[in-house]
């Protein structure tokens, strides 16, 4: 589980790059840029806070699933935009995705449904249990709208233990590429920037929005997990 494959973390160097490389001019200073009909996008502060809040609601929502490390799921540590279209609009905006894994083995898939429901209750948040399929095709979901994201699926697959919590922003006004500009610290990525993304979230974690150039790394150059993981400080 804690190794992560150099086909993975390239695909996400890959996105990552397109999103830098992608349309948009730089905005106003702190800006995230326009959002193609003249308007300003989110600040930085406003991403930051956007973030916190999306990061601080997984992390309350797989603690207390499991108090243990979690793996971050493909890169997708939340803090690295994505474009996105707003409805049926043609205005351009970004979001954010984090994905945390972990397999727990002979759990009870309906105890996991019930404290990721329990989280979700002490976020003030509602959600929905479904429980489909039979043998090793079984899959428990529990579904939360609103709230630390637009939209937060805890994924419960008892065959092989698997557990994954995934949860997307909605689409907001910005530049993913102004943004992400500001999140890494440079114009253009380099193919290895996913080296700069946390492995892990556990209970010590606290959500980081800046990954500098001269900032710790958190994979090895194989793609494999460093160990122990930097503080970040």
């Amino acid at each position: 589980m804690r190794s992560t494959s150099r086909m993975t973390m390239t695909a996400l160097a890959v996105g990552l790059v397109l999103t830098m490389t992608g349309c948009g001019g730089q905005g106003d200073p702190g800006s995230t840029g326009g959002a193609g009909g003249g308007e300003s996008g989110e600040t930085y502060a406003q991403a930051e806070q956007r973030f916190t809040a999306l990061a601080t609601g997984v992390h309350s929502v797989i603690m207390a699933i499991e108090p243990a490390e979690w793996s971050v799921v493909d890169g997708a540590y939340g803090a690295h935009p994505t474009g996105c279209q707003s409805g049926l609009s043609e205005e351009g905006g970004y979001r954010l995705v984090a994905v945390r894994g972990i397999e727990l083995p002979g759990r009870d898939p309906l105890e996991v449904a019930q404290a990721a429901t329990g989280a979700f209750d002490a976020l003030g948040i509602d959600s929905d249990t479904a429980d489909r399929g039979q043998g090793d095709a079984r899959e428990v979901t529990v579904v939360a709208t609103g709230g630390i994201a637009e939209r937060t699926v805890v994924t419960i697959r008892p065959a092989t233990g698997q557990v994954r919590v995934s949860a997307e922003t909605e689409c907001a006004p910005g530049s993913a590429h102004d943004l992400a500009t500001q999140v890494f610290g440079e114009e253009r990525l380099p193919a290895d920037v996913w080296r700069r993304l946390p492995a892990f979230d556990g209970p010590t974690s606290e959500p980081s929005f800046s990954f500098p150039p001269d900032g710790p790394l958190y994979y090895d150059e194989s793609g494999n997990p460093v160990q122990p993981q930097p503080s970040g400080d």
